[in-house]
């Protein structure tokens, strides 16, 4: 019986820990995104990012707009081709294009990149399982 509780103790104590990690990382990212601008869609978001980071745009075309993972709606993943002389970070556009794809989460403001190094995913975990934009 001690060690039943003892386990269920140290069940109870990982759960919190990791729930207090993830509230803690999803409002200090969170925070972090009020400055961002926000967009109407994931779709114009990605527009607009491909604007910034991209000179002598030809041409783009969206291949895939969907959320990840599929059970967080606030979260998707937008990936698209990209015809152009170059890009902002002066690496050169093939002849078959370029391939970029950005996090968008939704927000009070409308749809708002998230740097994947941010773990948009764990970011929008918090924001569905504590609330906040």
């Amino acid at each position: 019986m001690k060690g039943l509780v003892t386990v269920l103790l140290a069940l109870a104590l990982i759960v919190s820990a990791t729930m207090a990690g993830v509230y803690v990382h999803s409002r200090r990212q969170l925070s972090g995104l009020a400055g961002r601008p926000a967009y109407a869609s994931p779709e114009e978001g990605m527009r607009a990012m491909v604007a910034q980071h991209y000179t002598g745009l030809r041409r783009m075309e969206i291949v895939h707009a969907g959320h990840e993972p599929c059970f967080l709606d606030n979260l998707l993943f937008v990936e698209a081709r990209v015809w152009a002389d170059g890009r902002a970070d002066a690496l050169a556009v093939g002849e078959e294009g370029d391939n970029p794809g950005w996090f968008f989460l939704r927000g009070e403001r409308g749809w708002v990149w998230v740097r994947e190094d941010a773990l948009p995913w764990l970011v929008a975990l918090g924001q569905w399982l504590f609330g906040g934009s």
